[in-house]
């Protein structure tokens, strides 16, 4: 809310204030070393577009339709993708927990889109959510000409 008061800033040492800039530091980093993207937004994650960026897409049933990225983190899918409608009965109990928990915090809305990027561990992970059903990402994911993700790792390794 704004107004007229203006808070008067602390009153700390330009020290203190940098140690304490260091401490945050130190914090985001320890607990993105431990494999928590908690602080992170996608652009500190190399979403960053880029003119050279690869897209990949899965079209698949019932209605999954999404397009992401490969990113330093794991594998991000863009907002506005849409995941399968359900689920095929035979989906790992942790993939059902996370769809689930992903719907429930807003990641995924109820016509079944990404609100916003997303960024998953793996592109398996990513392909799985998005199909309903357990999926390997690195041949799931493809170029609009046919390219699968594994053709582009195995190229980079040439």
């Amino acid at each position: 809310m704004l107004n007229d008061n203006v808070p008067a800033c602390s009153s700390i040492s330009e020290y203190d204030e940098a140690m304490l800039q260091e401490f945050i530091s130190n914090t985001k980093l320890l607990v993105n070393a431990l494999g928590y993207k908690t602080f992170d937004t996608l652009e500190d994650s190399a979403v960053k577009r880029q003119n050279n960026q690869v897209y990949f897409y899965i079209k698949a049933a019932r209605g999954a339709d999404a397009r992401g990225v490969a990113v330093a983190d794991g594998f991000a899918v863009r907002k506005g993708s849409s995941i399968a409608t359900d689920t095929v009965p035979s989906m790992p109990p942790n993939l059902l927990q996370l769809r689930k928990q992903l719907m429930e915090t807003g990641v995924i809305d109820s016509d079944y889109h990404f609100t916003k990027d997303h960024i998953f561990t793996s592109p398996s992970l990513a392909a799985s959510i998005v199909m309903g059903r357990s999926a390997n990402g690195r041949t799931e994911w493809k170029t609009r000409d046919n390219r699968s993700l594994k053709f582009f790792e195995e190229e980079e390794l040439r």
